[in-house]
């Protein structure tokens, strides 16, 4: 079901519910009260007949002959007045005489013929004087006083649920808007969503939906840069593999043993460029920060144990009371992959420097800086593949890592031409 129809259901319902009570407490209540208004009518009728005949009490004494007082206009009301034994002095039209004889002081209600009286009973000095009227005409009255009341309720109701549709449409017309232009959108856009005049409870809805696509475009983009590299780092390879293989079916004795030991790195660098993927694959950007964390000096050693040219590497402050929030199997792959890339474009030494002395606080708490420094190729045709979408899959992997983990990685040119990679993890305080 719509929210629009859950709306006008739920508030329709409640609404209608409402009314609907109010009307049936006021049909009660005024159903009594014209109940109680007519019987004072029989009692003040009654009243006033008995005056007449304490200011004129030859009437009682003349009527003995010819009871039969007056023929009332209204057939639906009677009166009669019976002396102290019992007999009809005075009475009207409409009913027989003997049907009221033995109604007693007060009210009553009693079935005379096919209809209901309502019947009221005065005695004075021993004279009854009961007064009646039909149920049916009190119905008549009390129904045209609720039709008068019921039409204006009922207008008043069905107007208020007209308008009530018409408030939940007209307030629920921006939600339309925004699903007409999701629903029109081709999934190659990711601009942002824009709701003219969007009420304050949907403007934090369509700012974390721009805030996602914004997610999506870097997340596509960042896909597009990691395909690339992937696409690079397997053609260097297997363009080199086949190159030394077919040169080894041509010659032989050393240069085609050369040949072979080419073709050879040529294969365990595609092999490393596999471990490489099947480490980001399994990769999960949801998996929970190790609350162990790992040694920064332990994760270095790792890191430099039989990397190629160790000896190009200088280190500064290895940290060795440092921890970080962060497995030590990624650290490790983090820092590889880093001095791989400081090595490859640099023709000397490369730098790394670790900052454990002075510790970054950040929002999200103490964090530790490493630096890696090359010092670039003198070569300036290298210079247009210093960006840092050149560096392959060694770099994705690290932003995964860092962007997982809460760290970050910054890059920058020093002054010695080449790259300073900076890397922040968040510390672990765990003993």
């Amino acid at each position: 079901m719509s929210l629009q129809r859950r709306l006008l259901w739920s508030l329709g319902s409640a609404f209608l519910l409402l009314w609907l009570s109010v009307a049936a407490l006021m049909y009660f209540h005024l159903d009594r009260q014209v109940s109680r208004t007519l019987d004072k009518r029989l009692a003040a009728s009654a009243t006033m007949v008995a005056g007449l005949i304490a200011g004129q009490p030859e009437m009682l004494v003349s009527s003995r002959t010819s009871p039969l007082l007056v023929s009332p206009e209204a057939e639906g009301v009677a009166c009669q007045i019976r002396g102290a034994s019992g007999e009809v002095l005075l009475q009207t039209s409409g009913v027989e005489g003997a049907v009221l004889n033995d109604a007693r002081p007060g009210f009553s209600t009693r079935e005379i013929g096919d209809q209901q009286w309502r019947l009221y009973t005065l005695e004075q000095s021993g004279t009854l004087i009961t007064t009646a009227d039909r149920m049916s005409e009190r119905a008549v009255l009390a129904n045209g006083i609720i039709l008068v009341m019921v039409v204006p309720f009922a207008l008043a109701l069905v107007g208020g649920l007209v308008v009530l549709w018409w408030g939940i449409r007209s307030g629920l017309k921006p939600l339309e808007v925004l699903r007409d232009q999701l629903r029109r959108r081709t999934p190659e856009n990711l601009d942002p969503v824009k709701v003219n005049r969007a009420p304050s409870e949907l403007v934090p809805v369509v700012e974390t939906l721009n805030k996602l696509f914004n997610r999506v475009a870097s997340t596509l983009a960042w896909e597009q840069r990691f395909a690339n590299s992937a696409a690079h780092e397997f053609r260097t390879p297997l363009t080199g593999i086949k190159t030394h293989l077919h040169v080894a079916g041509r010659v032989s004795g050393e240069r085609q043993q050369q040949a072979l030991a080419n073709a050879e790195k040529g294969v365990a660098q595609l092999q490393s460029v596999t471990e490489q993927l099947l480490l980001l694959s399994r990769m999960n950007r949801k998996s929970e920060v190790a609350s162990e964390g790992c040694l920064v000096a332990q994760a270095i050693e790792d890191a430099l144990e039989d990397l190629p040219a160790r000896e190009r590497v200088r280190v500064e402050n290895r940290c060795k009371e440092g921890r970080v929030a962060v497995p030590r199997a990624l650290v490790v792959v983090v820092l590889r992959n880093l001095l791989d890339n400081a090595l490859k474009y640099s023709i000397g030494t490369c730098d790394l420097l670790l900052d454990c002395s002075a510790f970054e606080v950040t929002a999200g708490g103490s964090q530790l800086r490493v630096t890696v420094r090359d010092r670039g190729v003198p070569d300036s045709s290298d210079s247009g593949c210093r960006s840092p979408e050149s560096h392959g899959l060694g770099l994705a992997i690290v932003h995964m890592v860092v962007n997982q983990y809460g760290g970050a990685l910054v890059s920058e040119r020093n002054e010695a031409g080449g790259m300073s990679w900076q890397l922040t993890f968040p510390l672990s305080f765990n003993d």
